[in-house]
């Protein structure tokens, strides 16, 4: 027992003197630390200070629920890919497809055109350019369906303005992608209609030879036949139902594909905007970043920290003149860092 409770002394002594040598250690150089520490404290404050302040502006908008004939081909279309893709392009809802369109070359270029990024950048090319747009902007799509856009810039007016033209580009390029589809569709559906109304007016035509020929007429909605020139009653109606369903196909295809190009007609004449802006985005007053007080803290304390460090290695390297086994291990070091091995 007694022997348990020495043990247990010589350690907590252990630890004391152990402690107390990293004290005296910090102690000893501690006008080096302290210059160190306030030193970058002082650089952290001046290089806060010259960072100008940026400002992000938001906006958050919301797809179309329930789209019209038009974008809904053209969502088709984009989800069909997307599919193609798989998850290696993350989309997953229309959200996904239309933050996608808002981080395209498409939309990007039409911003850099439309408030003259090149020349305030001072840029030859687009590259630069867009790689400044695309690090000032934030696209996200929420699970809750609403896509939000955040840009920012040292000044506010543009944020807020460069944030609402995301969504305006946005909607532009997707009226314009489902008016060409419209149309597309309207001259497709215009060639069909041609060709159903001639082959409608080629069975009207066959049924009046043959009405001519064999003196049909309807009575009560039924079909009769007269006696006429070929003297052959059943095989005459029979003739007469065949020309008779032709023609009323070809009048319930006409109508079919007259209603699909009053519709495209209707779709490609649409301008009405496709998406809903449930917060447009207001001109900033405060800052975003930077945030100087934490900039200043994070080197002030970084940098005490290694002047501890400093303080140890100084430390050690002293000591290990006065021990043989010492400077031999920190002669080792010396030379697997100038080795590399």
């Amino acid at each position: 027992m007694q022997a348990n409770q020495t043990a247990v002394q010589q350690a907590v002594q252990d630890d004391e003197i152990n402690l107390m040598d990293l004290l005296l250690v910090i102690a000893k150089h501690n006008r080096f630390i302290i210059k160190l520490t306030l030193g970058a404290a002082v650089l952290a404050v001046i290089y806060a200070l010259m960072q100008p302040n940026i400002y992000t502006a938001k906006t958050v908008l919301m797809p179309p629920q329930q789209p019209s004939s038009s974008t809904s081909v053209l969502l088709g279309q984009l989800g069909g890919l997307a599919g193609m893709a798989g998850g290696a392009l993350g989309v997953k809802n229309p959200s996904d497809l239309y933050a996608g369109m808002l981080k395209s070359h498409m939309i990007e270029d039409a911003l850099i055109k439309r408030f003259k990024l090149m020349e305030l950048y001072q840029a030859k090319t687009m590259e630069p350019v867009r790689a400044a747009l695309e690090g000032s902007t934030v696209v996200a799509a929420g699970k809750d369906g609403f896509i939000t856009v955040e840009y920012s810039d040292k000044d506010p007016k543009l944020a807020a303005a460069i944030a609402n033209a995301y969504v305006e580009e946005l909607d532009s390029l997707v009226r314009t992608q489902a008016a060409r589809e419209a149309l597309g569709r309207k001259q497709f559906y215009e060639k069909q209609l041609a060709d159903v109304r001639a082959g409608l007016g080629r069975a009207e035509l066959e049924m009046k030879v043959f009405q001519d020929q064999n003196r049909v007429f309807q009575l009560g909605g039924g079909a009769g036949v007269a006696l006429g020139a070929s003297g052959g009653i059943p095989k005459a109606e029979l003739e007469y139902v065949r020309i008779a369903r032709d023609v009323k196909y070809n009048e319930m295809l006409l109508a079919a594909m007259a209603q699909q190009v009053t519709s495209a007609t209707i779709d490609a004449a649409k301008n009405l905007p496709t998406l809903q802006v449930l917060d447009k985005a207001l001109v900033p007053e405060k800052k975003s970043k930077p945030k100087r007080a934490m900039i200043v803290m994070l080197a002030t304390i970084l940098a005490f920290f290694i002047g501890i460090i400093w303080a140890f290695v100084r430390e050690a390297g002293e000591r290990s003149g006065q021990n043989p086994e010492q400077n031999e291990r920190m002669n080792m070091l010396r030379r697997y860092f100038r080795q590399g091995k």
